[in-house]
């Protein structure tokens, strides 16, 4: 039999993890940038925190209206699944375009490489613009693909890389055009790194000490040079008094006076 005083020993459960899942903040919509770009930002944080309803959504969408954005969503609400759509269309009424299509087709075919734009923000303008003007045509397709292709290569400012993608990726899609293109710029700027002399300065260098070295440089520089300046000026006071020596009539004894001429003559 076991004994009494035997005391038995049983495993506590594990504690439950409990995790705590914050929402991604959403971003206040002014109306001052495009509403098509921020709808795609919205969907995707409507995405990120589950938010799978349309009325859900549609509530976030309204308290995330700020500005003028406010006044072109008063008196909706989120009360039915319709309403997101609804919140989508005003938005669209007060700042879209009504033309938005036609607009974008005559933004791409003017399109051209901005100063200080790379060639990767180049090509996402190029195919936000396609997606714009052309929304339901899919931008993989052949067309759209050699559309895309033939504009960017248009509006590169380089005229040496236009020559060589015409040359080079004549038969190539958009995507590996665009590489080839990146390839050539990298390569240009390898080599305009490589031709530039490495200078290269010790971090041991004691400037003062140069700076001492060169001042007394300077200073003895210009003690030579003043005794250089007296050395002739002496010179030039020594010849021109040899110069006045000379030039002076040499004076014999005096004339004699008229009573020692007349003394004499008697």
């Amino acid at each position: 039999m076991p004994s009494s005083g035997a005391v038995s020993l049983v495993a506590a459960p594990p504690a439950p993890t409990v995790i705590i899942r914050q929402p991604e903040p959403v971003r206040p919509y002014t109306g001052q940038t495009s509403y098509k770009s921020y709808k795609e930002y919205f969907e995707r944080i409507c995405l990120c925190n589950e938010w799978k309803s349309p009325t859900e959504c549609a509530r976030h969408l309204l308290v995330a209206m700020d500005g003028a954005a406010t006044d072109a969503v008063r008196g909706l609400k989120a009360e039915k699944d319709t309403n997101l759509a609804l919140i989508w269309e005003a938005l669209s009424r007060r700042f879209g375009h009504v033309d938005e299509p036609e607009r974008a087709m005559r933004r791409f075919d003017v399109r051209r490489q901005q100063d200080g734009e790379t060639l990767t923000l180049s090509e996402q303008n190029l195919r936000i613009l396609h997606r714009e003007a052309w929304p339901q045509t899919d931008i993989k397709s052949p067309e759209a693909d050699s559309l895309l292709r033939r504009k960017f290569v248009d509006g590169i400012a380089d005229i040496e890389l236009q020559k060589y993608l015409r040359i080079h990726a004549a038969n190539d899609d958009f995507a590996k055009t665009v590489s080839k293109a990146r390839q050539f710029v990298d390569a240009n700027e390898l080599s305009r790194t490589a031709k530039k002399p490495a200078i290269r300065s010790s971090p041991s260098v004691n400037y003062q000490t140069i700076v001492d070295a060169v001042s007394e440089v300077l200073d003895q520089r210009d003690s030579n040079r003043t005794a250089e300046v007296n050395m002739v000026q002496n010179a030039n006071c020594a010849a021109s008094d040899n110069r006045n020596r000379k030039a002076s009539p040499r004076q014999g004894s005096p004339a004699p006076s008229n009573s020692s001429a007349g003394s004499a003559s008697s």
